[in-house]
C-alpha cells in the first residue's frame, strides 16, 4: 500500500508528522509523491492562526477533488482537533478519520482496523520511530511540547497544552537513533529556556546540552525558540564550554515597547531586552541574533512601532521575521474586533519587513572575505555549485549558501571563504 503525507505548520509539527509516517512505514506502506496514487492520505494540520485553518481548508478542498474516495482513505490529525474541529467535520464529511493531536496509538489502531489485512504485524523497525519527510543535513529534536506563557495573542497553550518536557535520557537516545540523518542537531520547543522545569523543578537546558554534546555524529548543535523572559545570563558560559553549540541566538521578542509588551502578557521591555542582547554580545562577540516582531497589535501607535526601528539601530540583529497581528477569537484579549483592518496589517508587516531586509543585506556584506564553516546539503545542476548553509543560517529560514570548487569527495563540513553576499544568499569558495 502507498501513502502520501501533507505536513502543515512548523518544525515542531513536522516531528509529529514523522512519527505518524513511521507507523505507516513499519507496516510496509510505501511513499508516493502523488496523493491520487495513495491508498492513504494523511494531513497533519496547523491551527496556530486563523490563516493556518484557511490553509487547511484549501488543502482539504484540493485533496477532495484530487483523490478517489472509493480507493483512498483521507485521514486528518494535528492541531485542528483542538481548534475548529466541528466546523471542519461538517465541511469535509469525506474525511474518513479524524485522529486527535499526537494520538499515535489511535492512528495505528485505525490502520489495523480499516486499512491493513486482518492480523497484520509490524514488518520494519524505524529508528526513533520517526521517518524523515525532508532532506538536508539537520535533525530536529523536540525537547518539550506545550507552553504556559499565555501570551495574549497566542493559541498554543489552548492547543498544545501545558509544558511537557522529554527526559534527558530519552532525548539522548532519540538523537543517537537519528544521527545518520544529518550533522546538525536543532533543538526546538515552544520555549526552549523552560525545558525541564516540569520534570526536574529547574531549567535543565544546561544539563541537556552537556548530555548531547558528546554525541560523536553531530558537528553543530543549534537552539531555537529561546524566550527572552526566561533566558539566564550565566548561560552564555555554555557557548564557551561546548564548541559544538553554535553562537546563534533565536530569541523572539515580538515588540520592544513596554506598554505593548505588557499587553502581550510578556515581561522584558525595551531596556531589559537591550541589556539581554548586549550581555550576550559582550560575552560572545561572534554571536548572531534572530528574532521576530509583531506589528499592528491593538492600540499600538506609530511612535510605539517606531521603537522597533530604534531598537534595530542599537542591537545588531541579523535575522528577523515580521508578523502582522492577527485577531483570533479564542485569544485572551483584544481579539476578533469587528473593524479589524487587514489591509493596514499587511501594509505594516510589509513596511517593516522591507526595512529589515535592506538592513540585513548590508550586514551580510560584512561576511564577505571571512572564512566560515559550511554544511553541504546538495548540488544545484543549473548553477554547477554545491549548496548548504553557513553556521549562522538556521535550516529553512535564514537563506542558503553556494560554494564552487568542491568535488563529491570533499567532506560534508568544509571551510570556505565568503566571496559575495545578498540578503538570503551567500556565494563561497573552498579554502
Amino acid at each position: 500500500m502507498k501513502y502520501f503525507v501533507e505536513s502543515l505548520g512548523c518544525a515542531k509539527n513536522l516531528v509529529d508528522s514523522e512519527r505518524f509516517t513511521a507507523i505507516l512505514k513499519k507496516y510496509g506502506f510505501r511513499e508516493t509523491l502523488q496523493p491520487e496514487d495513495a491508498d492513504l492520505v494523511l494531513v497533519n494540520s496547523c491551527a496556530f492562526l486563523a490563516a493556518s485553518l484557511s490553509e487547511l481548508d484549501a488543502v482539504l478542498s484540493e485533496l477532495s477533488k484530487t483523490i478517489n474516495s472509493q480507493t483512498t482513505k483521507l485521514v486528518v490529525t494535528g492541531c485542528v482537533t483542538k481548534r475548529g474541529l466541528k466546523e471542519f467535520q461538517e465541511k469535509f464529511p469525506e474525511v474518513d478519520k479524524w485522529i486527535e493531536l499526537k494520538d499515535f496509538d489511535a492512528f495505528e489502531a485505525y490502520l489495523l482496523q480499516s486499512c491493513l489485512p486482518k492480523g497484520a504485524k509490524p514488518r520494519f523497525k524505524i529508528p526513533a520511530e520517526r521517518q524523515a519527510l525532508q532532506g538536508g543535513q539537520h535533525v530536529y529534536l523536540r525537547i518539550s511540547d506545550g507552553c504556559e506563557n499565555y501570551c495574549s495573542y497566542c493559541m498554543i497553550p489552548s492547543i498544545r497544552g501545558k509544558l511537557t518536557s522529554e527526559p534527558i535520557e530519552k532525548l539522548v537516545e532519540e538523537a543517537q537513533a537519528l544521527s545518520g540523518r544529518g550533522r546538525e542537531l536543532v533543538l526546538i520547543a515552544q520555549d526552549s529556556c523552560m525545558y525541564g522545569t516540569d520534570l526536574y523543578g529547574e531549567k535543565a537546558l544546561p544539563q541537556l546540552i552537556e548530555a548531547l554534546h558528546d554525541l560523536p555524529d553531530y558537528d553543530w548543535i543549534r537552539i531555537m525558540y529561546m524566550h527572552p523572559d526566561h533566558f539566564e545570563l550565566e548561560w552564555t558560559e555554555l557557548w564557551k564550554k561546548y564548541p559544538k553549540l553554535l553562537p546563534y541566538f533565536d530569541i523572539p521578542i515580538q515588540h520592544v515597547c513596554d506598554r505593548i509588551i505588557h499587553l502581550m502578557n510578556r515581561k522584558k521591555g525595551y531596556n531589559e531586552l537591550k541589556s539581554l542582547f548586549d550581555h550576550i554580545k559582550h560575552a560572545l562577540p561572534e554571536a548572531v541574533f534572530r528574532t521576530t516582531f509583531m506589528v499592528g497589535y491593538p492600540t499600538e501607535t506609530a511612535d510605539e512601532r517606531a521603537l522597533i526601528g530604534k531598537f534595530l539601530e542599537e542591537v545588531d540583529i541579523l535575522h528577523a521575521g515580521v508578523f502582522g497581528y492577527s485577531p483570533e477569537k479564542e485569544g485572551i484579549s483584544y481579539n476578533h474586533p469587528e473593524d479589524f483592518d487587514w489591509d493596514k496589517r499587511e501594509h505594516l508587516e510589509t513596511e517593516l519587513a522591507i526595512k529589515i531586509a535592506e538592513a540585513k543585506e548590508d550586514k551580510m556584506q560584512a561576511f564577505v572575505g571571512t572564512h566560515q564553516q559550511m554544511l553541504i546539503e546538495g548540488y544545484d545542476d543549473s548553477l554547477e555549485a554545491f549548496w548548504g548553509r553557513l553556521w549562522f543560517q538556521a535550516p529553512e529560514i535564514d537563506g542558503i549558501a553556494y560554494v564552487q570548487g568542491l568535488s563529491p569527495q570533499d567532506p560534508i563540513l568544509v571551510e570556505v571563504e565568503v566571496v559575495d553576499a545578498l540578503t538570503d544568499e551567500l556565494w563561497c569558495e573552498k579554502i
